[in-house]
């Protein structure tokens, strides 16, 4: 509504208060909104080192990290881990113990080693040619010399193979063939 005044020269005509309290309070919904907009700018900008922090706080800030595991119980599973490197492969079985796990968090490069009396379930893995260069991570938990026959993958992007009763895995410096390697931090 609109109040209407006159004069002794012309009528004036302006907005009644809810006109004028609605445009009030739009401004003042412009200003926080522009406030906000601001705000975030500035944590996002200032902020990159405390996001990184906070993951380096969660994941360690190592590079190379490395875990044990006393039984399959113990370790974190793909559909149990909220952590999106630390979790067994599908096909480790569920009576693996003496697990270790060692990975780089910034290059391709993962190892695991555990023993199992059930074994992996190889019908669901396939034959690798050669050794596709080797392992990318120097391998620090797994025997040495590692196996450049004989390897399987069981489709996670790493090679895998039994040496005296302990099952092996590691990520190689070439893709293996076939496999996505989504699991296995190669990007």
């Amino acid at each position: 509504m609109e109040e209407t005044t006159a004069t002794a020269s012309s009528p004036v005509t302006r907005p009644d208060r809810s006109t004028r309290a609605s445009s009030a309070a739009g401004r003042r919904r412009v200003a926080a909104a522009a406030l906000g907009v601001t705000g975030l700018a500035v944590v996002s900008l200032t902020g990159c080192s405390a996001v990184v922090g906070a993951a380096e706080r969660a994941l360690g800030a190592e590079q190379v990290q490395q875990r044990h595991y006393d039984s399959y119980a113990d370790a974190p599973s793909s559909s149990t881990s909220e952590d999106v490197a630390w979790f067994l492969p599908d096909w480790v079985p569920s009576d693996a113990r003496d697990i270790d796990v060692r990975l780089d968090t910034q290059e391709p490069g993962y190892e695991l080693s555990f023993t199992s009396a059930e074994g992996v379930d190889l019908d669901a893995c396939e034959p690798v040619d050669g050794d596709l260069g080797g392992p990318a991570l120097t391998p620090e938990t797994l025997p040495q010399p590692l196996p450049t026959t004989d390897l399987v993958t069981c489709g996670d992007g790493r090679v895998t193979a039994e040496v005296d009763g302990r099952w092996l895995s590691w990520t190689t410096v070439e893709p293996v063939p076939g496999d996505d390697g989504g699991s296995t931090l190669r990007g």
